[in-house]
């Protein structure tokens, strides 16, 4: 025999009739029917009351259960009028899955944890990006201005956990920060007694920070670059920064004058740039400095020639990081920060692709 469907229509046969009494009796009485089991509504109201707790406690499951009850029916399939719906824009949205590890994401991170000075505009130089943190995890590890010309002055790491950036280690310590693997190396210079705070002559030393399942740790400091050790000049030449942004040419002079003098030309221009004068012979420079041993910093307006220039098609030398040029009463010391000159008199000039200033 075919089963009958769920939906299809039945038929209830009729309940038997009672017996009727003789006329001169009275009816014998109809028995109570029975109550209702417990119908749709009742189960519907406690199955609302259920959504209402579940959604105050964790909300999804309960509002996909409180839009599907109906009266009169299991599901909004069988016709029935819906209970309630809960509008799906009142939950709350879930944390991101990953953060943004970029200089804008630093930046905002530094500024809200006021890990930089208020009055440095664009703080963070550069961001480091990696599983420095375990394996699968995402850290964030940001260099941070320091105000006026005091360049990096500090560094802070950060671990995307809990759906934001979690700091981990903040040093105010300049430091040249990189991928050591799955470690973060740190290069900071060395400053010997009497170094003016542009330029460290001790050299440089590295160590690596490790993760050890809860926590930065830092390892032991090793040599990297050696001391400065002061070169004798000879009687002239060139030498450039690492970078070959810088270009200087020294002499112990003519024999018209016989003083000791250098000239540094910086490829990126004077900034500040010196004022525009007329010029009676080439055009104008803004792009160079001029030291004798003794006396103050002269700055060229006009230049008629590549002046120190020259010396990148002459091999200059490369005047590395933390090593002094001194000759002729004159002395040059490498940073990476720029390159800072002085002679017997404590006159001096300091050049870098941000500034320049003479002392």
């Amino acid at each position: 025999m075919a089963r009958a469907s769920a939906d299809a229509p039945t038929e209830v046969a009729p309940a038997p009739a009672w017996p009727q009494p003789p006329p001169s009796e009275p009816a014998p009485p109809q028995p109570a029917a029975p109550a209702p089991p417990a119908g749709p509504r009742r189960r519907v109201r406690r199955l609302a009351l259920i959504a209402g707790l579940l959604l105050l406690i964790g909300g999804g499951a309960a509002a996909a259960l409180y839009e599907t009850d109906v009266i009169g029916g299991s599901s909004g399939k069988s016709g029935g009028a819906v209970v309630s719906s809960l509008p799906s824009a009142s939950l709350p949205p879930p944390p991101a899955a990953s953060g943004d590890c970029s200089s804008a994401e630093a930046t905002a991170v530094v500024e809200r944890l006021r890990l930089s000075d208020p009055s440095v505009a664009d703080p963070v130089y550069k961001v480091l990006c990696g599983a420095f943190t375990g394996q699968g995890s995402q850290t964030m590890v940001a260099s941070i201005f320091g105000p006026g010309n005091s360049g990096m002055t500090d560094w802070a790491a950060f671990r995307w956990a809990g759906g934001a950036w979690q700091l981990l280690v903040n040093r105010h310590q300049a430091a040249v920060l990189t991928a050591a693997g799955s470690d973060i190396g740190e290069t900071v210079s060395v400053f010997r007694a009497g170094d003016p705070r542009c330029c460290p002559s001790g050299g440089t030393r590295m160590r690596s920070w490790h993760w050890d399942g809860t926590s930065l740790a830092a390892g032991p400091w090793t040599q990297g670059e050696p001391a400065a050790q002061p070169a004798r000049a000879a009687a002239s030449g060139y030498f450039k920064t690492p970078t070959g942004n810088i270009v200087c040419f020294h002499s112990p002079g003519p024999t018209d004058l016989p003083q000791g003098f250098i000239s540094c030309g910086i490829k990126s221009g004077l900034k500040p740039a010196p004022p525009h004068r007329p010029c009676q012979e080439g055009d104008y420079a803004g792009d160079r400095v001029g030291l004798l041993e003794t006396g103050r910093v002269e700055v060229p307006s006009c230049a008629g020639d590549p002046g120190p220039f020259i010396g990148s098609e002459q091999g200059a030398r490369v005047l590395r990081y933390g090593t002094t040029w001194s000759g002729g009463g004159l002395s040059c010391t490498s940073a990476f920060r720029g390159l800072t000159c002085r002679n017997e008199s404590g006159h001096g000039f300091f050049l870098s692709r941000q500034h320049w200033r003479s002392f």
